[in-house]
Protein backbone atom coordinates (compact mmCIF):
# COMPACT_ATOMS: atom_id res chain seq x y z
CA UNK A 1 0.00 0.00 0.00
CA UNK A 2 1.58 3.44 -1.15
CA UNK A 3 1.98 6.07 1.17
CA UNK A 4 -0.33 9.35 1.07
CA UNK A 5 1.80 11.83 -1.38
CA UNK A 6 4.26 9.31 -2.99
CA UNK A 7 3.82 10.12 -6.54
CA UNK A 8 3.95 14.04 -5.73
CA UNK A 9 7.59 13.23 -3.89
CA UNK A 10 9.12 11.34 -6.44
CA UNK A 11 7.71 13.96 -9.25
CA UNK A 12 9.27 16.52 -7.30
CA UNK A 13 12.92 14.97 -6.86
CA UNK A 14 12.54 14.28 -10.75
CA UNK A 15 12.73 18.05 -11.09
CA UNK A 16 15.48 19.20 -8.62
CA UNK A 17 19.05 19.07 -9.69
CA UNK A 18 21.28 17.48 -7.92
CA UNK A 19 24.59 18.79 -9.81
CA UNK A 20 24.82 22.61 -9.97
CA UNK A 21 27.93 22.68 -11.68
CA UNK A 22 27.33 24.76 -14.52
CA UNK A 23 24.85 27.23 -12.52
CA UNK A 24 27.66 29.33 -11.81
CA UNK A 25 28.74 30.08 -15.34
CA UNK A 26 25.02 30.60 -16.67
CA UNK A 27 24.24 32.92 -14.11
CA UNK A 28 27.48 34.95 -15.58
CA UNK A 29 25.99 34.29 -18.69
CA UNK A 30 22.26 35.90 -17.84
CA UNK A 31 24.26 38.52 -16.26
CA UNK A 32 26.55 39.63 -19.54
CA UNK A 33 23.08 39.59 -21.38
CA UNK A 34 21.87 42.27 -18.98
CA UNK A 35 24.92 44.28 -19.21
CA UNK A 36 25.29 43.48 -23.06
CA UNK A 37 21.35 45.03 -23.20
CA UNK A 38 22.18 47.99 -21.44
CA UNK A 39 24.85 49.01 -23.46
CA UNK A 40 22.92 48.73 -26.50
CA UNK A 41 20.71 51.30 -24.63
CA UNK A 42 23.09 53.72 -24.06
CA UNK A 43 24.73 53.79 -27.17
CA UNK A 44 21.61 53.79 -28.98
CA UNK A 45 20.60 57.15 -26.87
CA UNK A 46 23.98 58.67 -27.11
CA UNK A 47 22.75 60.87 -29.98
CA UNK A 48 19.96 61.98 -28.13
CA UNK A 49 21.31 63.01 -25.89
CA UNK A 50 24.75 64.93 -27.68
CA UNK A 51 21.61 66.60 -29.68
CA UNK A 52 19.89 67.41 -26.88
CA UNK A 53 22.71 69.25 -24.93
CA UNK A 54 24.42 70.71 -28.28
CA UNK A 55 25.17 74.24 -27.60
CA UNK A 56 24.38 75.11 -30.92
CA UNK A 57 20.71 74.13 -30.68
CA UNK A 58 17.55 76.62 -30.16
CA UNK A 59 16.80 76.62 -26.16
CA UNK A 60 13.23 75.58 -26.76
CA UNK A 61 14.51 72.90 -29.02
CA UNK A 62 16.95 71.46 -26.36
CA UNK A 63 14.13 71.87 -23.33
CA UNK A 64 12.25 69.71 -25.47
CA UNK A 65 14.68 67.04 -26.60
CA UNK A 66 15.44 67.47 -22.66
CA UNK A 67 11.88 66.37 -21.41
CA UNK A 68 12.07 63.32 -24.58
CA UNK A 69 15.57 62.46 -22.87
CA UNK A 70 13.82 61.69 -19.87
CA UNK A 71 11.10 59.66 -20.84
CA UNK A 72 13.60 57.72 -23.01
CA UNK A 73 16.01 57.40 -20.16
CA UNK A 74 12.79 56.51 -17.73
CA UNK A 75 11.83 53.34 -19.94
CA UNK A 76 15.72 52.60 -20.75
CA UNK A 77 16.34 52.10 -16.45
CA UNK A 78 13.12 50.24 -16.11
CA UNK A 79 13.96 47.40 -19.02
CA UNK A 80 17.04 47.42 -17.45
CA UNK A 81 15.35 46.66 -13.98
CA UNK A 82 13.69 43.92 -15.82
CA UNK A 83 16.72 42.14 -17.31
CA UNK A 84 18.02 42.52 -14.13
CA UNK A 85 15.44 40.83 -12.26
CA UNK A 86 14.90 37.94 -15.14
CA UNK A 87 18.38 37.23 -14.52
CA UNK A 88 18.55 36.71 -10.98
CA UNK A 89 14.85 34.67 -11.46
CA UNK A 90 16.99 32.47 -13.93
CA UNK A 91 19.96 32.18 -11.19
CA UNK A 92 17.55 31.46 -8.27
CA UNK A 93 15.49 28.77 -10.78
CA UNK A 94 18.66 27.36 -11.76
CA UNK A 95 19.86 26.68 -8.18
CA UNK A 96 16.85 24.61 -7.37
CA UNK A 97 15.88 22.68 -10.31
CA UNK A 98 17.04 21.80 -13.62
CA UNK A 99 18.13 23.39 -16.80
CA UNK A 100 15.27 22.26 -18.82
CA UNK A 101 12.97 22.41 -16.35
CA UNK A 102 13.77 25.97 -15.37
CA UNK A 103 13.77 27.26 -18.75
CA UNK A 104 9.72 25.79 -18.95
CA UNK A 105 9.03 27.37 -15.64
CA UNK A 106 10.27 30.96 -17.20
CA UNK A 107 7.83 30.10 -20.12
CA UNK A 108 5.11 29.78 -18.01
CA UNK A 109 6.15 32.86 -16.05
CA UNK A 110 6.41 35.18 -18.93
CA UNK A 111 3.10 33.80 -20.40
CA UNK A 112 1.39 34.58 -16.93
CA UNK A 113 3.22 37.96 -16.03
CA UNK A 114 2.69 39.28 -19.41
CA UNK A 115 -1.00 39.44 -20.03
CA UNK A 116 -1.35 41.01 -16.73
CA UNK A 117 0.32 43.76 -17.15
CA UNK A 118 -0.43 44.25 -20.83
CA UNK A 119 -4.22 43.86 -19.85
CA UNK A 120 -3.98 45.83 -16.87
CA UNK A 121 -2.85 48.56 -19.06
CA UNK A 122 -5.71 47.76 -21.14
CA UNK A 123 -8.25 47.91 -18.70
CA UNK A 124 -6.49 51.49 -17.33
CA UNK A 125 -6.28 53.22 -20.62
CA UNK A 126 -10.02 51.93 -20.44
CA UNK A 127 -11.20 53.66 -17.65
CA UNK A 128 -9.58 56.58 -18.30
CA UNK A 129 -11.41 56.79 -21.36
CA UNK A 130 -15.03 55.79 -19.33
CA UNK A 131 -13.98 58.67 -16.77
CA UNK A 132 -13.60 61.05 -19.20
CA UNK A 133 -16.66 60.46 -21.19
CA UNK A 134 -19.01 60.57 -17.97
CA UNK A 135 -17.06 63.63 -17.22
CA UNK A 136 -18.89 64.77 -19.97
CA UNK A 137 -21.75 62.75 -20.69
CA UNK A 138 -24.13 61.50 -18.18
CA UNK A 139 -24.88 57.65 -17.37
CA UNK A 140 -28.26 57.35 -18.88
CA UNK A 141 -30.11 59.85 -21.62
CA UNK A 142 -33.56 60.35 -22.16
CA UNK A 143 -34.60 61.79 -25.44
CA UNK A 144 -38.36 61.79 -27.22
CA UNK A 145 -38.50 59.29 -30.20
CA UNK A 146 -39.23 60.42 -33.62
CA UNK A 147 -37.54 63.73 -33.29
CA UNK A 148 -40.58 65.12 -31.74
CA UNK A 149 -40.26 68.20 -29.19
CA UNK A 150 -38.89 67.25 -25.67
CA UNK A 151 -41.43 70.05 -23.83
CA UNK A 152 -43.14 67.95 -20.75
CA UNK A 153 -39.17 67.33 -19.34
CA UNK A 154 -40.48 68.76 -15.77
CA UNK A 155 -43.07 66.06 -15.78
CA UNK A 156 -40.93 63.40 -16.53
CA UNK A 157 -37.77 64.82 -14.40
CA UNK A 158 -40.78 64.44 -11.26
CA UNK A 159 -42.10 60.93 -12.33
CA UNK A 160 -38.17 59.51 -11.81
CA UNK A 161 -37.59 61.19 -8.69
CA UNK A 162 -37.79 58.07 -6.80
CA UNK A 163 -36.41 55.58 -9.26
CA UNK A 164 -33.19 53.66 -6.83
CA UNK A 165 -29.25 54.11 -7.83
CA UNK A 166 -29.66 57.99 -9.55
CA UNK A 167 -27.60 60.53 -7.88
CA UNK A 168 -28.48 63.60 -10.20
CA UNK A 169 -30.47 64.26 -13.26
CA UNK A 170 -30.57 67.25 -15.39
CA UNK A 171 -32.23 68.70 -18.55
CA UNK A 172 -30.00 69.93 -21.42
CA UNK A 173 -29.95 70.99 -24.84
CA UNK A 174 -27.34 70.40 -27.73
CA UNK A 175 -26.74 71.59 -31.09
CA UNK A 176 -23.82 72.63 -33.31
CA UNK A 177 -23.30 76.42 -34.22
CA UNK A 178 -20.30 77.87 -34.69
CA UNK A 179 -18.30 80.56 -32.69
CA UNK A 180 -16.09 83.58 -33.55
CA UNK A 181 -13.38 85.64 -32.36
CA UNK A 182 -11.19 88.25 -33.54
CA UNK A 183 -8.78 85.97 -33.57
CA UNK A 184 -10.76 83.63 -35.97
CA UNK A 185 -12.83 85.69 -38.00
CA UNK A 186 -13.56 82.70 -40.23
CA UNK A 187 -15.74 80.53 -37.25
CA UNK A 188 -15.36 77.31 -35.94
CA UNK A 189 -17.99 74.48 -35.94
CA UNK A 190 -18.89 73.39 -32.47
CA UNK A 191 -21.17 71.09 -30.06
CA UNK A 192 -22.99 73.90 -27.49
CA UNK A 193 -24.30 72.26 -24.70
CA UNK A 194 -27.06 74.12 -22.71
CA UNK A 195 -27.09 72.89 -18.96
CA UNK A 196 -28.35 73.50 -15.46
CA UNK A 197 -25.87 74.94 -13.54
CA UNK A 198 -26.88 74.81 -10.52
CA UNK A 199 -27.38 70.70 -11.04
CA UNK A 200 -24.48 70.26 -13.68
CA UNK A 201 -21.50 69.61 -10.69
CA UNK A 202 -24.27 66.40 -9.66
CA UNK A 203 -24.59 65.33 -13.16
CA UNK A 204 -21.14 66.12 -14.98
CA UNK A 205 -17.56 66.00 -13.86
CA UNK A 206 -18.00 69.84 -15.41
CA UNK A 207 -16.68 71.53 -12.27
CA UNK A 208 -13.69 69.87 -11.22
CA UNK A 209 -12.66 69.74 -14.92
CA UNK A 210 -12.53 73.93 -15.07
CA UNK A 211 -8.97 75.14 -15.16
CA UNK A 212 -10.08 78.61 -14.66
CA UNK A 213 -13.51 79.96 -13.89
CA UNK A 214 -16.47 79.24 -12.62
CA UNK A 215 -19.55 76.88 -13.80
CA UNK A 216 -21.34 79.62 -11.04
CA UNK A 217 -20.89 82.03 -13.87
CA UNK A 218 -23.29 80.80 -16.04
CA UNK A 219 -25.91 81.94 -13.81
CA UNK A 220 -24.35 85.21 -13.40
CA UNK A 221 -22.59 86.37 -15.49
CA UNK A 222 -22.20 89.80 -14.40
CA UNK A 223 -19.36 88.37 -11.84
CA UNK A 224 -17.32 86.81 -14.42
CA UNK A 225 -13.58 88.78 -14.20
CA UNK A 226 -12.47 91.12 -17.23
CA UNK A 227 -10.43 90.82 -19.64
CA UNK A 228 -7.92 93.06 -18.54
CA UNK A 229 -6.12 93.33 -22.07
CA UNK A 230 -8.47 93.29 -24.83
CA UNK A 231 -7.37 92.81 -28.42
CA UNK A 232 -4.48 94.84 -29.30
CA UNK A 233 -3.38 94.93 -25.75
CA UNK A 234 -5.80 98.54 -25.16
CA UNK A 235 -7.28 98.54 -21.71
CA UNK A 236 -11.40 97.94 -21.69
CA UNK A 237 -12.50 100.10 -19.12
CA UNK A 238 -16.28 99.39 -19.17
CA UNK A 239 -18.35 96.04 -20.68
CA UNK A 240 -21.62 95.46 -20.60
CA UNK A 241 -22.98 92.21 -19.10
CA UNK A 242 -23.18 89.26 -21.64
CA UNK A 243 -23.96 85.74 -21.14
CA UNK A 244 -21.07 83.24 -20.09
CA UNK A 245 -19.81 80.24 -22.12
CA UNK A 246 -17.11 77.72 -20.88
CA UNK A 247 -14.62 76.55 -23.83
CA UNK A 248 -12.73 73.30 -23.99
CA UNK A 249 -9.40 73.74 -23.89
CA UNK A 250 -7.88 73.41 -27.08
CA UNK A 251 -10.60 75.77 -27.85
CA UNK A 252 -10.02 78.35 -25.81
CA UNK A 253 -6.27 77.98 -25.88
CA UNK A 254 -5.13 77.45 -29.56
CA UNK A 255 -8.26 77.61 -31.76
CA UNK A 256 -9.68 81.00 -30.22
CA UNK A 257 -6.73 82.05 -28.17
CA UNK A 258 -9.12 84.14 -26.27
CA UNK A 259 -8.80 84.59 -22.05
CA UNK A 260 -11.35 84.62 -19.01
CA UNK A 261 -13.41 87.56 -20.03
CA UNK A 262 -13.01 88.17 -23.47
CA UNK A 263 -16.23 88.16 -25.83
CA UNK A 264 -17.15 85.68 -28.58
CA UNK A 265 -19.86 85.56 -30.56
CA UNK A 266 -22.36 82.41 -31.52
CA UNK A 267 -23.77 82.29 -34.74
CA UNK A 268 -26.53 79.46 -35.43
CA UNK A 269 -27.21 79.32 -39.02
CA UNK A 270 -31.04 78.10 -39.03
CA UNK A 271 -32.39 79.63 -35.32
CA UNK A 272 -33.60 82.86 -36.56
CA UNK A 273 -36.83 83.92 -38.29
CA UNK A 274 -37.13 86.73 -41.29
CA UNK A 275 -39.35 87.00 -44.47
CA UNK A 276 -38.23 84.19 -46.43
CA UNK A 277 -37.84 81.53 -43.64
CA UNK A 278 -34.73 80.38 -41.17
CA UNK A 279 -32.21 83.05 -41.40
CA UNK A 280 -28.86 83.01 -39.39
CA UNK A 281 -28.88 84.35 -35.55
CA UNK A 282 -25.78 86.13 -34.11
CA UNK A 283 -25.25 86.26 -30.26
CA UNK A 284 -21.80 87.75 -27.96
CA UNK A 285 -20.84 85.76 -25.29
CA UNK A 286 -18.05 86.34 -22.80
CA UNK A 287 -15.82 83.44 -21.57
CA UNK A 288 -16.32 82.37 -18.10
CA UNK A 289 -13.64 79.86 -18.25
CA UNK A 290 -12.25 76.77 -19.88
CA UNK A 291 -12.08 73.48 -18.62
CA UNK A 292 -9.50 70.12 -19.98
CA UNK A 293 -11.31 66.73 -20.18
CA UNK A 294 -7.89 65.22 -21.95
CA UNK A 295 -10.18 63.82 -24.55
CA UNK A 296 -9.02 66.07 -27.73
CA UNK A 297 -12.23 65.63 -29.77
CA UNK A 298 -14.51 66.94 -26.68
CA UNK A 299 -11.46 69.88 -25.52
CA UNK A 300 -11.31 71.22 -29.25
CA UNK A 301 -15.48 71.03 -30.44
CA UNK A 302 -17.05 71.64 -27.09
CA UNK A 303 -18.97 74.34 -25.01
CA UNK A 304 -21.74 75.14 -22.64
CA UNK A 305 -24.30 77.79 -22.21
CA UNK A 306 -26.68 78.29 -19.36
CA UNK A 307 -29.91 76.35 -20.34
CA UNK A 308 -32.06 79.74 -19.68
CA UNK A 309 -29.71 81.43 -22.32
CA UNK A 310 -29.86 78.37 -24.75
CA UNK A 311 -33.39 78.13 -25.12
CA UNK A 312 -33.43 81.96 -25.39
CA UNK A 313 -30.43 82.02 -27.96
CA UNK A 314 -32.03 78.59 -30.23
CA UNK A 315 -35.79 79.42 -29.58
CA UNK A 316 -36.53 76.70 -27.54
CA UNK A 317 -38.90 78.38 -24.94
CA UNK A 318 -39.75 75.76 -22.62
CA UNK A 319 -38.16 72.37 -24.92
CA UNK A 320 -35.33 70.72 -24.09
CA UNK A 321 -33.18 67.99 -26.02
CA UNK A 322 -33.05 65.66 -23.24
CA UNK A 323 -32.24 64.55 -19.91
CA UNK A 324 -29.24 63.45 -18.46
CA UNK A 325 -28.95 61.47 -15.25
CA UNK A 326 -26.25 60.05 -13.29
CA UNK A 327 -26.26 56.89 -11.42
CA UNK A 328 -24.28 55.79 -8.52
CA UNK A 329 -21.85 53.29 -10.40
CA UNK A 330 -21.44 53.15 -14.80
CA UNK A 331 -22.34 49.15 -13.76
CA UNK A 332 -26.13 50.16 -12.41
CA UNK A 333 -26.75 52.55 -15.81
CA UNK A 334 -27.89 49.23 -17.73
CA UNK A 335 -30.24 48.44 -14.93
CA UNK A 336 -31.50 52.30 -14.85
CA UNK A 337 -32.00 52.69 -17.82
CA UNK A 338 -34.11 49.57 -18.42
CA UNK A 339 -36.21 50.98 -15.47
CA UNK A 340 -36.70 53.99 -16.60
CA UNK A 341 -37.66 53.09 -19.62
CA UNK A 342 -40.42 50.79 -18.61
CA UNK A 343 -42.04 53.87 -16.21
CA UNK A 344 -41.75 56.23 -19.48
CA UNK A 345 -43.08 53.82 -22.34
CA UNK A 346 -42.07 53.51 -26.18
CA UNK A 347 -42.85 57.07 -26.84
CA UNK A 348 -39.02 58.02 -25.24
CA UNK A 349 -35.81 56.65 -26.15
CA UNK A 350 -34.12 55.89 -22.95
CA UNK A 351 -29.89 54.68 -23.50
CA UNK A 352 -27.24 54.16 -21.28
CA UNK A 353 -23.56 55.23 -21.70
CA UNK A 354 -22.84 51.71 -23.30
CA UNK A 355 -25.74 51.60 -25.74
CA UNK A 356 -24.17 55.31 -26.06
CA UNK A 357 -20.81 54.99 -27.00
CA UNK A 358 -21.56 50.98 -28.46
CA UNK A 359 -18.84 51.07 -31.10
CA UNK A 360 -16.09 52.18 -29.63
CA UNK A 361 -16.28 50.12 -26.16
CA UNK A 362 -17.22 46.77 -28.38
CA UNK A 363 -13.79 47.53 -30.07
CA UNK A 364 -11.87 47.84 -27.02
CA UNK A 365 -13.43 44.83 -25.73
CA UNK A 366 -12.46 43.02 -28.96
CA UNK A 367 -9.04 44.65 -28.83
CA UNK A 368 -8.59 43.31 -25.17
CA UNK A 369 -10.12 39.63 -26.30
CA UNK A 370 -7.58 39.41 -28.96
CA UNK A 371 -4.31 40.73 -26.96
CA UNK A 372 -5.07 38.30 -24.23
CA UNK A 373 -5.68 35.34 -27.08
CA UNK A 374 -1.94 36.50 -28.78
CA UNK A 375 -0.44 36.51 -25.19
CA UNK A 376 -1.88 33.14 -24.38
CA UNK A 377 0.45 31.96 -27.20
CA UNK A 378 3.57 32.62 -24.96
CA UNK A 379 1.70 30.14 -22.40
CA UNK A 380 1.47 27.82 -25.02
CA UNK A 381 5.28 27.83 -26.11
CA UNK A 382 5.64 26.99 -22.56
CA UNK A 383 3.54 24.43 -23.18
CA UNK A 384 5.27 22.73 -25.64
CA UNK A 385 8.86 23.54 -23.55
CA UNK A 386 6.60 21.83 -20.64
CA UNK A 387 5.95 18.54 -23.29
CA UNK A 388 9.43 18.63 -24.38
CA UNK A 389 11.18 18.37 -21.06
CA UNK A 390 8.69 15.90 -19.82
CA UNK A 391 9.12 13.71 -22.95
CA UNK A 392 13.07 13.73 -22.01
CA UNK A 393 12.34 12.52 -18.51
CA UNK A 394 10.37 9.71 -19.55
CA UNK A 395 13.37 8.52 -21.64
CA UNK A 396 15.81 9.76 -18.82
CA UNK A 397 13.69 8.00 -15.91
CA UNK A 398 13.08 4.86 -17.52
CA UNK A 399 14.81 2.85 -15.64
CA UNK A 400 13.20 4.24 -12.90
CA UNK A 401 9.93 3.59 -14.03
CA UNK A 402 10.56 -0.02 -14.62
CA UNK A 403 11.62 -0.82 -11.18
CA UNK A 404 8.88 1.26 -9.48
CA UNK A 405 6.79 -1.22 -11.87
CA UNK A 406 8.57 -3.82 -10.74
CA UNK A 407 7.52 -3.13 -6.86
CA UNK A 408 4.15 -2.77 -7.67
CA UNK A 409 2.93 0.66 -8.97
CA UNK A 410 0.45 0.49 -10.99
CA UNK A 411 -0.07 2.61 -14.66
CA UNK A 412 -2.06 5.19 -12.67
CA UNK A 413 0.55 6.19 -10.66
CA UNK A 414 3.11 7.01 -13.23
CA UNK A 415 0.77 8.73 -14.90
CA UNK A 416 0.36 10.69 -11.40
CA UNK A 417 3.81 11.10 -11.05
CA UNK A 418 4.70 12.85 -14.91
CA UNK A 419 1.28 14.87 -14.23
CA UNK A 420 2.05 16.32 -11.24
CA UNK A 421 5.58 17.08 -12.43
CA UNK A 422 3.79 19.00 -15.33
CA UNK A 423 1.63 20.44 -12.66
CA UNK A 424 4.46 21.92 -10.01
CA UNK A 425 5.93 23.75 -13.53
CA UNK A 426 3.29 25.48 -13.91
CA UNK A 427 2.28 26.07 -10.43
CA UNK A 428 5.61 27.83 -9.58
CA UNK A 429 5.64 29.26 -13.14
CA UNK A 430 1.87 30.99 -12.00
CA UNK A 431 3.33 32.19 -8.66
CA UNK A 432 5.96 33.75 -9.61
CA UNK A 433 4.46 34.94 -12.74
CA UNK A 434 1.20 36.56 -10.72
CA UNK A 435 3.75 37.88 -8.18
CA UNK A 436 5.79 39.81 -10.85
CA UNK A 437 3.17 40.92 -12.85
CA UNK A 438 1.18 42.76 -9.97
CA UNK A 439 3.92 43.59 -8.57
CA UNK A 440 5.20 45.87 -11.91
CA UNK A 441 1.58 46.80 -12.23
CA UNK A 442 1.56 48.15 -8.33
CA UNK A 443 5.28 49.84 -9.28
CA UNK A 444 3.85 51.28 -12.54
CA UNK A 445 0.93 52.77 -10.87
CA UNK A 446 2.58 53.92 -7.93
CA UNK A 447 5.54 55.89 -9.93
CA UNK A 448 4.03 55.64 -13.37
CA UNK A 449 5.49 55.66 -16.96
CA UNK A 450 5.38 59.25 -18.37
CA UNK A 451 4.05 59.36 -21.47
CA UNK A 452 4.15 62.45 -23.83
CA UNK A 453 0.72 64.34 -22.55
CA UNK A 454 0.77 66.50 -25.93
CA UNK A 455 0.26 63.05 -27.59
CA UNK A 456 -1.92 60.59 -25.64
CA UNK A 457 -3.54 63.89 -23.35
CA UNK A 458 -2.47 61.55 -20.08
CA UNK A 459 0.63 62.24 -18.27
CA UNK A 460 1.18 58.84 -17.27
CA UNK A 461 0.35 55.07 -18.21
CA UNK A 462 -3.05 54.22 -16.28
CA UNK A 463 -3.08 50.96 -14.34
CA UNK A 464 -5.89 49.20 -13.27
CA UNK A 465 -5.71 45.43 -12.03
CA UNK A 466 -9.08 43.34 -12.07
CA UNK A 467 -8.98 40.27 -10.47
CA UNK A 468 -11.18 38.71 -13.25
CA UNK A 469 -8.30 39.04 -16.27
CA UNK A 470 -5.90 38.05 -13.44
CA UNK A 471 -8.03 34.63 -12.81
CA UNK A 472 -8.43 34.03 -16.12
CA UNK A 473 -4.74 34.43 -17.15
CA UNK A 474 -3.88 31.96 -14.34
CA UNK A 475 -6.49 29.43 -14.75
CA UNK A 476 -5.90 29.61 -19.26
CA UNK A 477 -1.82 28.96 -18.07
CA UNK A 478 -2.39 26.47 -15.96
CA UNK A 479 -4.70 24.48 -18.15
CA UNK A 480 -2.30 24.81 -21.02
CA UNK A 481 0.55 23.61 -18.75
CA UNK A 482 -2.02 20.37 -17.84
CA UNK A 483 -2.85 19.59 -21.13
CA UNK A 484 0.94 19.56 -21.94
CA UNK A 485 1.60 16.96 -19.52
CA UNK A 486 -0.67 14.08 -20.98
CA UNK A 487 1.12 12.60 -23.61
CA UNK A 488 3.96 12.20 -21.84
CA UNK A 489 2.22 10.78 -18.86
CA UNK A 490 0.37 7.96 -20.61
CA UNK A 491 3.67 7.13 -22.53
CA UNK A 492 5.80 6.80 -19.17
CA UNK A 493 2.78 4.87 -17.69
CA UNK A 494 3.13 2.50 -21.01
CA UNK A 495 6.34 1.04 -20.35
CA UNK A 496 7.01 -2.35 -19.17
CA UNK A 497 9.57 -3.42 -16.57
CA UNK A 498 11.25 -5.47 -19.12
CA UNK A 499 11.52 -2.67 -21.22
CA UNK A 500 13.33 -0.54 -18.80
CA UNK A 501 15.56 -2.54 -17.70
CA UNK A 502 16.45 -4.60 -20.66
CA UNK A 503 20.19 -2.57 -21.52
CA UNK A 504 20.83 -2.42 -18.02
Amino acid sequence: MRAPGFEWLVAWRHLRDPDRSTHKTLFVACVLIWLGALGLLLVALAPKIFKTHASFAPAEWREARTALWIVYVGIGAKISIGLSLIAFLLAFLFEIFTIFTSLSILGVFFGISAPIIFLSVMSGFEQDLKTKIRSTKADVIIEMGDNRPFTDWQGVEAKLAGVPNVVGMMAYIETEVIIKHATNSAGQGIILRGIDPARAPYVLGIQRMLKEGSVAYLDHPEEIPDDVFGIGGERREERRVLPGVLLGEELFQHVLRVFVGSEVDLACPTCGIGPTGPTPKLKPFRVAGHFYTGMYEFDAKLAYISLRDAQKFLGMDGEVTGIEIKTTTPEAAIGVAKEIAGLLGPSYEVRSWEELNRALYGALKIEKLAAFIALCFIVLVASFSIGATLLMMVTEKAREIAILKSMGARDGAILRIFFAEGLYIGVVGLMLGVVTGVGCCLALARYGLPLPAEVYYIEKMPIVMRVSEITAVGLAALGLCCLATIYPALLASRIKPVDGLRYE
